[in-house]
């Protein structure tokens, strides 16, 4: 389905709530010459309105030596969320991991926002975020395109991207 340029109101007002019912998402990454996909889970903030600010999202990530070479590389990621009503919303974003004295921010913020958008991080990591393995990366969407099923979907992509 063909989509249209529009305001990222539009585009979040039809986004958000598709997202907040799925809340699960294939994220792909790539060095330039491998592709990896995983299931992650964002938890995103809107912007309240006008094209002023992209949506942001933090997402817990195991550093693992893929993902790490990977977003050295390009630090863009591709999240790409669909249910089974053939509803879909695509977040191309720019990835930064969290610095290591702003984990356990990102750990409380993601626990501060209620299920099934927020999440405990307790669940992956049972000793807190000081856990060895405890990560976070940062997500700024550069472009979204939303689309109810059958219908043309709507796209925004941030200036400069």
């Amino acid at each position: 389905m063909p989509s249209s340029p529009a305001p990222l109101g539009d585009v979040v007002a039809l986004a958000r709530p598709i997202v907040e019912r799925i809340a699960w998402c294939g994220v792909s990454t790539t060095d330039g010459d491998e592709v990896r996909a995983r299931l992650m889970h964002p938890v995103w903030w809107w912007p309240e309105g006008g094209d002023d600010g992209a949506p942001t999202a933090i997402v817990s990530a195991r550093p693992t030596p893929v993902k790490v070479r990977h977003l050295a590389e390009r630090p863009n990621v591709s999240c790409f969320y669909w249910d089974p009503a053939h509803d879909t919303v695509a977040i191309d974003a720019v990835a930064a991991w969290v610095p290591a004295a702003e984990v356990a921010d990102a750990w409380e913020a993601v626990k501060g926002i209620d299920p099934p958008v927020g999440f405990d991080p307790a669940l992956i990591w049972p000793d807190g975020p000081e856990s060895a393995d405890c990560g976070f990366l940062r997500l700024r969407a550069t472009r979204i395109v939303a689309t109810a099923a059958g219908q043309p979907g709507l796209r925004w992509t941030a200036r400069g991207a």
